[in-house]
């Protein structure tokens, strides 16, 4: 999710050093839980286990760009059966509807925790 209009914000976080570092993490892990609660409600339950271990990632950081990753953990191998389907089932994407289901949420989460960080 690329959210516009930021940059302002953004810059502001970057002049705050490790304060404006660890208000962005917030904002991402609260936007993380945003999604999945959207994912968890629309996982197909057999057992339950699935549902139970959809998770948020700590905030992880690549040639820096901040992510969360949200989702089944890597036991839970046979979501991504589900999710793309198979050749004896047809696919049920409950990743893909709780993602757009909460996105702009998500978007909306990340700018009040940004404005609420640097006290706007």
């Amino acid at each position: 999710m690329k959210l516009e209009g930021m940059e302002n914000l953004l810059n502001e976080l970057d002049k705050l050093g490790q304060k404006g570092s660890r208000i962005e993490n917030k904002a991402l892990k609260e936007a993380g839980n945003i999604v999945k609660e959207s994912i968890v409600k629309e996982v197909p339950v057999r057992t339950g286990k699935l549902k139970e271990n959809i998770t948020v990632s700590n905030v992880k950081s690549k040639d820096g760009v901040k992510k969360v990753e949200v989702g089944p953990g890597k036991d839970e191998y046979y979501a991504a059966f589900l999710e793309f389907g198979t050749t004896n089932m047809n696919a049920n994407p409950f990743i893909s509807r709780g993602y757009e289901n909460s996105k702009e949420e998500a978007e909306k989460v990340i700018v009040e925790e940004i404005k609420k960080g640097l006290g706007l």
